[in-house]
């Protein structure tokens, strides 16, 4: 090990007068969205000390960033790292991309709470422990450490699966037995809720409920993020319905990735029109915002494009159902929802993310798997659902789903954050074989590379701004966002010009080059490119 490193890590510096480290002759990029400048930065402990021209001033780690990027440490504002953190705690695939900071247990499907009879919410790896409160989760995680920071949301549709509710109208016992749930994970330290209202179970459920919920979240000061029930054809509706909830008790918002789907019948002009309404929302003094991904593609739950009623009786009923001729004949004219473009033929659109019975197909599109086992589309993708039986919510699929100039138009417009909503994972291992898909390993290289490097869709500083500060203000991420004096020593130093994201399709198991030094909290969890299996993240509680 490089000795300047060794000695930071051992903690040897007992010098007042000296600091940690200092990143000297950077082009400073401090996620104020303002032009970038050469200057230094200084960290002491787990925090920046100085920001400027800092001289001769003494440092045990000394970094040359001489033409390099030094920005802060990158937030992905919409992750479901949740599900893959307890095998892989150094957080490789995103830690590498400069992501010092994930906000995970979006679209309603956090990994905790969780009961041993309660249905998954989608986990790649929970581990062997199979139920959590949403505290116990924390403090099992705080134990393990991480090499990033996370911020916890605690998604409505793991609390009803918790609560046993299954069906509409919940009983005013299950509706008290979901409050509690919901109070203890605020206790606890989660930052706000999520729902996935395309989803299950959560699609199900009327909108008082989740208004009685939201109360809640108002009592904690906390967020509501939402997945909203419709982004095609009732994408209207859906946007007033999250803002009856925000304007109900004059809480923070954020519309999960606000896209609209081609050839999915959405109205005319239906972008404009959800922005009009967030905007108007803002005029009115709410704090709403959205955010966008960054490739053409988009992972999905396999089992959104079926009809509520397939699910009437659970899902191990549901997972009998599905084997069934007369059923599936029946599904295949009344899967017309979520993926609407399924139902109108185009499989071409669609890829094999993840599921637990035949990750051989991981990474093939349907019409591939199709020819392969010698079946057409929909059979094959009621075999997938069937063998998955009880996990049957964690299938994912990746769709071609948006369009360049849609990409344009949201990555740029002001009221969207840059997301990735992936997960972190690594190139070796079990998650290897269960995520074989470039995003997890590149989404947000994506966005530098990509949309600001290749196409100018926005610049750097902008782009910056939208994966740092503005994320942090909007979810409360204290001392976090910026390079300034007194924040968390989260720092990234990259090279611009080299920056690469690797994974492709094809060879979806790689890393990105480019990105030098990543340090969360003062500490390296990337060091001349290499991960030092440092797990410096905190735990960011409200």
């Amino acid at each position: 090990m490089d000795r300047q490193l060794k000695d930071l890590l051992d903690n040897k510096n007992t010098d007042d007068k000296m600091l940690d480290v200092v990143i000297r002759n950077g082009w400073l990029v401090d996620g104020s969205g303002n032009p970038k400048y050469r200057g230094d930065v200084g960290i002491k402990s787990d925090r920046i000390v100085e920001v400027g021209k800092l001289g001769k001033v003494q440092a045990i780690l000394d970094i040359d960033a001489t033409g390099k990027i030094v920005c802060p440490g990158l937030i992905d504002a919409h992750s479901h790292t949740d599900r893959t953190i307890l095998a892989n705690p150094t957080a490789e695939s995103t830690i590498r991309q400069g992501v010092t900071t994930e906000i995970v247990g979006n679209c309603g499907g956090s990994i905790v709470p969780m009961t041993k009879d309660s249905e998954s919410m989608g986990s790649v790896s929970l581990g062997e422990r199979t139920d959590y409160t949403f505290g116990e989760f924390l403090e099992a995680i705080k134990d393990m450490g991480t090499s990033n920071n996370i911020a916890w949301l605690v998604g409505h549709n793991s609390i009803r699966s918790v609560a046993g509710v299954s069906g509409q109208n919940p009983t005013e016992e299950q509706m008290k037995a979901m409050e509690q749930i919901l109070r203890e994970a605020m206790e606890t330290g989660a930052v706000g809720m999520s729902t996935g209202l395309e989803f299950e179970p959560g699609r199900i459920c009327l909108p008082q409920e989740v208004m009685r919920l939201a109360k809640i979240v108002k009592d904690y000061d906390a967020i509501y993020t939402s997945h909203i029930r419709n982004r095609a054809d009732m994408v209207l509706e859906a946007v007033d319905e999250f803002m009856d909830v925000i304007k109900a008790y004059d809480i923070r918002g954020e519309i999960s990735h606000m896209n609209i789907r081609y050839n999915t019948g959405a109205p005319e002009g239906a972008l404009q029109k959800v922005l009009e309404k967030i905007e108007d929302a803002r005029d009115e003094g709410f704090d709403v915002l959205t955010d966008m991904t960054p490739l053409n593609h988009g992972i999905g739950q396999a089992a959104a494009i079926l009809p509520p009623w397939i699910r009437n009786e659970g899902i191990e009923k549901a997972v009998e159902m599905l084997k069934a001729p007369e059923v599936r004949s029946r599904l295949r004219t009344d899967c017309d929802r979520y993926w609407r473009f399924i139902h109108r033929g185009e499989w071409d659109r669609v890829y094999m993310q993840t599921n637990p019975a035949f990750p051989e197909i991981n990474g093939l599109s349907f019409p591939e798997i199709s020819r392969r086992w010698n079946k057409d589309p929909w059979d094959c993708y009621f075999d997938i659902l069937a063998a998955a039986g009880s996990k049957m919510d964690g299938v994912g699929l990746v769709g071609r789903l948006f369009t360049d100039e849609h990409l344009r138009e949201t990555i740029s417009h002001p009221l969207y954050m840059l997301v990735m909503d992936g997960y972190s994972t690594r190139i070796d291992g079990k998650l290897a074989e269960e995520t074989a898909y470039p995003l997890h390993f590149m989404g947000m290289t994506y966005f530098l590379t990509h949309h600001v490097r290749e196409i100018h869709t926005l610049s750097l500083e902008e782009a910056i701004r939208k994966m740092t500060s503005m994320p942090a203000t909007h979810f409360r991420l204290h001392d976090r966002g910026l390079l300034r004096k007194g924040n968390f020593g989260d720092v990234v130093v990259f090279d611009f010009e080299v920056l690469d994201t690797v994974s492709t399709v094809e060879k979806p198991l790689a890393y990105v080059k480019g990105v030098e030094y990543v340090l969360v909290n003062g500490k390296p969890a990337i060091y001349k490119g290499e991960h030092t299996g440092v797990r410096s993240g905190s735990n960011l509680l409200r």
